[in-house]
Parts: C-alpha cells; sequence; structure tokens
C-alpha cells in the first residue's frame, strides 16, 4: 500500500485513506515544529503500544524516515525487524549515503514558552514568562501554543498585546502550533461584537503573524464595522527562519522556462511568500505543476498552510498539481493540513 526508499524520499499510496492516526498527527506536529526528539519519542511508543499506530504503514515510515535523518541505524534496524513481523513484507532498506539531518539545526538562544489551558486574566504569569524570554537581548523565542484549551477576553488581550508589542520591538519570535487556537478565536468572532474587541484583535494579531495580508484586510474591514472604529494597519512582523542552519530556498532550475519541476529545499518555515510567488508563476507555464520536495528537510505548519492555499489557488485554474520526493513524516504534516493524497506521485527512478 506504501512504498518508500530513504534514498529517494520518496512513497505513494494507493488508497484514499492517507493512513493517518491520533499518535501519526501528533509526530508531524512535532517534527513540523522542530521538535525531531519527541515526535520519535511519540511514534516509537506507538509501534509498541497503540493499536492505530501498529496499524498504519505511514506511521513506520515516517519513524524509519526520522531515524534515518538522525543516523541511529540500530535503531533503524531494530525497527525493520519490527516492521517484517508486522506487515509481512520487506522493511525499508538503510540509506549510507544519507547524511544525518537532525544534528544540523541549531537551537537559537532565548527560549521556549508554551502556554496551556484556558487563556484569561488569571493566566498573567504565563505572559510574565513570556516578556522575560522576549528581554533577552539577541533571543529567539518559540511560541508554543498547542495546549490552549480556550480563551475569553482577558486572556485575548493579553496574548494580543504580547504579540503586538513583539512585531513594534522586532523582537525574534515564532509561533508554533496554533492550529488549535485559530478555530476557537474563529467561533467567537463569528458572535461578532458579543464576542469582544480584543478576540478580533488577538485573531487580526495571528494573521499578521501567519503573514496572511488579505484575510488580514478582510477582518480589519469586519472589525471597522463592527466596531465603528479606523481598521488596524498591515504591520507583519520580521518572522526569522526557524533553523539558521537551514533557510528554505528554491532550485536554480525552478527559473527556467523549460523545468520540468519546481524544487525546494532546505527547512520551509512561515508563509514562504518568494517560493510561493514562484510557485505560481512557474503554474502558469505548465498545465502539471510537480513540485519536487526530495531535499526539503521539514516543513512548519504555517507554510503547510499557505502551501495548501497556493494549491488550491492554482488547481481552480484547471492546472494539477504533483509532489514528488516528499519524506514520510513532511508527507503526514501535509496530508495532516489538508492536502489531498492524490496529490503525491512517485518519483521516477
Amino acid at each position: 500500500m506504501i512504498e518508500w526508499t530513504p534514498g529517494q524520499t520518496a512513497f505513494e499510496v494507493a488508497q484514499a485513506n492517507p493512513g493517518l492516526c491520533a499518535i501519526l498527527e501528533n509526530a508531524a506536529l512535532l517534527f513540523a515544529s522542530g521538535q525531531a526528539q519527541p515526535a520519535r519519542t511519540v511514534l516509537e511508543e506507538g509501534v509498541d503500544n497503540d493499536h492505530d499506530t501498529r496499524l498504519s504503514p505511514l506511521a513506520w515510515l515516517a519513524l524509519f524516515d526520522i531515524l534515518q535523518r538522525a543516523g541511529d541505524k540500530a535503531a533503524f534496524d531494530q525497527l525493520a525487524l519490527k516492521y517484517v513481523v508486522q506487515f509481512e513484507r520487506s522493511a525499508p532498506a538503510w540509506d549510507e549515503r544519507a547524511r544525518p539531518q537532525l544534528g544540523r539545526r541549531v537551537s537559537a538562544a532565548g527560549g521556549y514558552v508554551a502556554f496551556t489551558g484556558k487563556l484569561t486574566a488569571a493566566a498573567g504569569a504565563q505572559f510574565d514568562g513570556l516578556r522575560r524570554a522576549m528581554a533577552r537581548p539577541g533571543a529567539h523565542v518559540r511560541v508554543d501554543l498547542a495546549s490552549v484549551t480556550g480563551v475569553d477576553n482577558d486572556g485575548a488581550r493579553l496574548l494580543a498585546d504580547a504579540l503586538a508589542e513583539a512585531r513594534r520591538r522586532k523582537y525574534s519570535l515564532q509561533l508554533q502550533r496554533t492550529e488549535k487556537l485559530r478555530p476557537l478565536v474563529d467561533a467567537m468572532l463569528r458572535k461578532g461584537k458579543e464576542s469582544g474587541d480584543a478576540v478580533w484583535l488577538l485573531g487580526l494579531e495571528l494573521l499578521q503573524w501567519e503573514n496572511d495580508r488579505a484575510a488580514f484586510e478582510d477582518r480589519a474591514v469586519e472589525y471597522a464595522v463592527t466596531f465603528e472604529l479606523s481598521p488596524p494597519s498591515w504591520e507583519p512582523p520580521e518572522l526569522p527562519p526557524a533553523d539558521p542552519a537551514a533557510a528554505p530556498g528554491t532550485a536554480a532550475d525552478s527559473t527556467g522556462p523549460d523545468a520540468d519541476s519546481l524544487a525546494w529545499s532546505g527547512a520551509m518555515t512561515g508563509s514562504l511568500t518568494p517560493q510561493l510567488a514562484a510557485l505560481a508563476e512557474f503554474a502558469e507555464r505548465k498545465t502539471v505543476v510537480l513540485v519536487d520536495m526530495t531535499q526539503v528537510e521539514r516543513i512548519d505548519f504555517v507554510c503547510a498552510g499557505a502551501l495548501l492555499n497556493a494549491i488550491n489557488r492554482i488547481e481552480k485554474q484547471r492546472r494539477s498539481v504533483q509532489i514528488v520526493g516528499a519524506s514520510p513524516i513532511v508527507r503526514a504534516l501535509l496530508l495532516l493540513i489538508g492536502i489531498s493524497p492524490r496529490h503525491f506521485v512517485k518519483k521516477s527512478p
């Protein structure tokens, strides 16, 4: 059902069900945010103890992928034995040519702040920790919102003010795993003025940090009409790369009019406006748009969402987008974000 060769970092799903399970989804989000070791731990525990994970070939391949990147051949070989017993077929082969990638990630100075529970006025201590982290000279701060379970108007004001301050002062800050918070905010905004002005401001801040100008401008107009105020200005932050050692980029062959594919490499983070603009330009010359992700180390959640939007826009023009070379852990995130299995094709030999 699924084929993958580490050297090609390509695999194929021949069924409608992409093979996602809760453990794999969690691991994909962890890896997307640069947390490779926690993603490995989650998957290792899953294939040993979780029924759905054991039945998901893609979860196993994602773990093979992470072990290959880590250069851990002993663990890879042990997993291969379990894979053969589980699926009664050959396991992926270790690729001696592949260079470990996980050790290349450089941890930026600064800190990691994880918000938990419902954000209310009582959550002030969590925001004090964020401000202390941002105040360190030259700090790069990662803000993890995965464990936020709710927000009221007071909590929204605290978070919106903190993000606005980071933008104004040009702090090096990266939002991670906002996928649970955004639906909560969007649901509250459907109540209009009743939701509170701070919830609207938080929604606008999140769109600035995601660099989604079109959605921001639409919501800013709605805010102005709802509260009879001037709409906020579009002033997105200067987002730093999550992995200084692996800046995102596109291959040189993507610029030629006769190029067969658009190749990306490195760690793809944020909205990647130049790269997605290159994708849109490349799509104008092709009926079938081939995107080569063989050299992509990881994609974060914001970038994956931006890519999904770009694919949808291209397909509205009656063009087809095909992705080759995405490794299993990268593909798991893209499937989770909503990119259809039909977009993934096996790389030619």
